[in-house]
């Protein structure tokens, strides 16, 4: 057994799993803001519906108003017409009048009975609103609860990566410039994983089996080895994980 060899595996081992959690760490930290503005977007969610629930319920109390002028306006004109059949001088004046009031009459009988129903709309709008309005206002404390939880743990976990890449560097100040390398074309190789196990001759990474004297002359550690299938640095579990 070459002892540098097996040093620089253990070496390369920690190595391996220090960038593994720092990519975890980075991969989390990278979806922090969408996490967040995904959280905000449905916010605006509700407060659309809130807006809509609201310029619906203005709508109607609106025309409602709008009717209401439109039938004191008709109950003036039925006393003006009222009043003109005092001073008529021909049944036919007199008829026209009273077809006038009729059609006024008819009018604000029409409006008033769908004033009738624009009470029951807005009777019913108001609740909707109000269900609304309370559903957004438990969302929002959700929501803000949510995203200083998601804030939070981001500090924290950036506090770690932090950490993790200060622990990488002394690692990587251990190793020769010539491991180095090695090592970190093994990492593009590899897709960011440059340094797998391997246990009872499979390597832990690509999970394809080590051909048997490949597999013994890795437990010799005479030389560094990588797996024939991914390329990777291998290294035997039992005898690196457990020095």
């Amino acid at each position: 057994m070459n002892e540098s060899i097996k040093k620089n595996l253990v070496t390369l081992a920690i190595l391996q799993r220090t960038d593994a959690a720092r990519d975890t760490l980075e991969k989390y930290l990278s979806g922090v803001e969408e996490r967040i503005e995904s959280l905000s977007r449905q916010m605006a969610a509700m407060d659309q519906q809130v807006t809509e629930g609201q310029l619906q319920l203005d709508g109607v109390k609106k025309q409602y108003r709008s009717d209401e002028n439109e039938i004191r306006s008709i109950e003036a004109g039925v006393e003006k017409s009222d009043a003109k059949l005092g001073s008529v001088k021909t049944n036919k004046e007199y008829q026209s009048i009273l077809k006038e009031i009729d059609d006024l009459k008819l009018k604000k009988g029409v409006i008033e009975d769908r004033m009738i129903e624009m009470l029951e709309q807005i009777e019913k709008v108001e609740k909707q609103v109000k269900v609304l309005k309370a559903d957004r206002a438990d969302l929002a404390r959700e929501i803000e609860e949510q995203q200083n939880l998601i804030r939070k743990e981001a500090e924290e976990r950036s506090r770690e990566l932090a950490s993790l890449s200060r622990e990488r560097e002394e690692i990587w100040a251990e190793l020769e410039p010539k491991m180095q390398k090695i090592y970190g074309r093994a990492k593009q190789q590899g897709k960011g994983t440059a340094v797998a196990a391997v246990v009872d001759g499979v390597c832990q990474v690509c999970r394809m089996n080590i051909p048997p004297q490949a597999f013994i002359e890795l437990l010799r550690l005479d030389s560094m080895s990588m797996c024939p299938n991914c390329q990777r640095i291998i290294y035997p579990k039992a005898v690196i994980e457990g020095a």
